[in-house]
């Protein structure tokens, strides 16, 4: 058997530049978001682009929120707002997860609990849970100050929501951030202490919706106590003390 004589190729300069170009990847991860994309977009890179726009300001501004009376229960104008395929995308996408503020995901979970579409809740939920950043933390979140009363009390009790749904993931040995998380081998093992989270102080200001402001709403939206019926028989009491009776358990899952 004749030896195979042919020459080694040498690894030059250019061919570690080439090689360390094609393998290396940034904390933007900008070639796993091109990929993500080309899902929903006919040109990634334009896509790509507008994530980093506009400018100065690096948030995101919030869009402009839909009135309650249009979105109660109204799935299409939902997924209109924010395909779900999309939004998935998007939360994968480093990027656009530094853009994001605690307040567009608030405003999110409203839009999900007022259309009734309880999947979506549970996702956005799970988003903002690991997000591990300080200003992500639940008692951080920023009083939005909005105008229309029955969004706004939406928005407070979903922000308490959120503290008791995580302090229950706390409890359970979890972490927002995923590395720290608690294993126990038996369940009659200690976990240690925690710092909980705290609903946001602005929250405890928020009133009740008041009847007259239900009243003109369709029948499967109220109840005869003057109640907004998001989940008929719904006995959550951080909703119920401002008139809305719906259920949490979509906040919490694991």
């Amino acid at each position: 058997m004749v030896a195979n004589s042919r020459p080694r190729p040498r690894l030059t300069r250019w061919n570690r530049l080439v090689r360390f170009i094609h393998m290396y990847e940034s904390p933007l991860c900008l070639r796993g978001s091109l990929i993500r994309l080309r899902h929903q977009h006919r040109y990634p890179f334009l896509a790509l682009l507008c994530l980093f726009l506009p400018l100065p300001a690096w948030h995101f501004r919030l869009p402009e929120p839909v009135p309650p009376q249009d979105i109660l229960d109204n799935i299409s104008l939902f997924e209109a707002r924010q395909p779900p395929a999309d939004l998935i995308n998007l939360r994968s996408i480093p990027i656009w997860r530094a853009r994001d503020t605690p307040v567009r995901s608030l405003y999110r979970i409203y839009e999900a609990m007022a259309a009734r579409q309880y999947t979506a809740i549970s996702s956005e939920v799970e988003y903002f849970w690991k997000q591990v950043r300080q200003s992500w933390a639940v008692h951080r979140i920023p009083d939005p100050g909005d105008h229309d009363p029955i969004r706004y009390a939406l928005l407070a009790s979903i922000a308490e929501e959120l503290a008791n749904a995580f302090n229950w993931r706390l409890e359970m040995g979890m972490r927002r951030d995923v590395t720290q998380n608690i294993y126990r081998d038996t369940f009659d093992d200690e976990l240690p202490p925690f710092t909980p989270e705290v609903a946001p102080c602005w929250t405890r200001g928020v009133p009740a919706i008041a009847y007259h402001l239900i009243q003109d709403l369709p029948d499967n939206l109220q109840d005869s106590s003057g109640n907004l019926v998001l989940e008929k028989g719904g006995q959550n009491r951080n909703f119920a003390k401002r008139n809305i009776v719906t259920n949490t358990g979509f906040f919490r899952t694991v």
